[in-house]
């Protein structure tokens, strides 16, 4: 049996970068993917850490997509800026399996999908 490779985050940054788009070079993330992965690995929770700040963090490039230099510099800016302890971040990051190894919940269309269930009909 093959052993399986050590997840690195640069390898991370790759797959979450090409989530969900195949022809994607994986060498640059969109602050959706970005958000996607920090999700994932249970980091953006709404509270400690918001869309607004992962937004904010990353708006500061003026770019729709950041490379893997620009994505480090906005992960360091966004830990100082939360006070979040970086190293264990990345660790966090790293390690969180790769994209849809484990159910996200994106909140735009999380609940209306995952409850939706027609009516019965009405009987009077």
């Amino acid at each position: 049996m093959g052993e399986e490779e050590p997840a690195t985050l640069d390898g991370q940054f790759y797959e979450f970068a090409k989530m969900m788009d195949k022809k994607r070079d994986g060498k640059t993330i969109t602050l959706y993917f970005s958000d996607f992965w920090f999700r994932q690995a249970k980091l953006l929770d709404d509270r400690k850490l918001t869309m607004t700040d992962t937004g904010i963090a990353f708006n500061k490039f003026s770019k729709t997509e950041l490379d893997w230099d620009e994505w480090n510099e906005f992960l360091t800016d966004l830990c100082e800026t939360k006070e979040l302890d970086e190293e264990k971040v990345r660790e966090t990051l790293t390690n969180c399996g790769l994209p849809g190894q484990s159910p996200v919940q994106v909140p735009q269309y999380r609940d209306f999908f995952l409850t939706y269930k027609p009516k019965e009909k009405m009987l009077f």
